[in-house]
């Protein structure tokens, strides 16, 4: 009889041991989700400040194309449009990027905070990638044609090969400034401020509880 009742005890600790444990790893995970969800807060505050800024650029890049369009060359048109275009996509780009934190405040699983988690890494990433297709821009827009015309050994000869330079830089950044990069030194350096560093963070606070979870 006392063998029985001591097995009771025993099957009776064991099953408020286990709750304990199964409360305690509960807690430790909403911890830690909340702690990935805080760290996010600086990027999506410079993300709101980049839409904010990108917005308010775009509106004075069109306000000077209004008034100079009579007096400016078809390259500066292109090139300031151009510009204006890849503008206007990242500022999108951001704007869906912040919708990914909300959804990432909001989500109550692990897995589907590290999707969007994913997602956002890959498209802050992507976003600096498009800004960078407009490098050759910064070197066409002050050709004109009187400068092909009266001055075409300088045309040629220097802003030709300045041109080829620019356009070659970033085709080069845009192909190579990949998620898949994200290791290599000169990516570390090119993403080290606070919107890429929160980001950082929030997917380690994440791995930590799979890790957890799973020892």
């Amino acid at each position: 009889m006392e063998n029985i009742e001591i097995i009771n005890l025993w099957k009776q600790y064991d099953e408020k041991l286990e709750k304990s444990l199964s409360l305690n790893q509960k807690i430790i995970t909403e911890l830690q989700q909340q702690k990935a969800k805080n760290a996010l807060r600086p990027a999506r505050n410079y993300k709101i400040f980049a839409v904010f800024f990108g917005v308010l650029y775009a509106a004075m890049i069109v306000y000077f194309m209004f008034y100079l369009k009579p007096y400016a060359s078809i390259f500066f048109k292109v090139s300031v449009g151009i510009h204006l275009l890849v503008i206007v996509i990242a500022i999108a780009m951001y704007i869906r990027q912040i919708v990914l934190i909300s959804e990432i405040d909001n989500s109550q699983n692990v897995i589907q905070m590290q999707q969007k988690l994913a997602c956002l890494r890959v498209s802050t990433v992507n976003a600096i990638a498009v800004c960078f297709l407009q490098f050759p821009v910064f070197s066409t827009w002050n050709i004109t044609f009187r400068m092909i015309n009266e001055t075409p050994l300088n045309f040629w000869l220097i802003q030709m090969p300045i041109v080829a330079l620019f356009t070659f830089a970033g085709i080069w950044l845009f192909r190579n400034v990949d998620i898949k990069n994200m290791d290599k030194k000169w990516f570390k350096i090119m993403f080290y401020g606070v919107e890429w560093s929160s980001i950082i963070k929030s997917g380690k606070f994440l791995k930590e509880i799979e890790t957890f979870e799973k020892n």
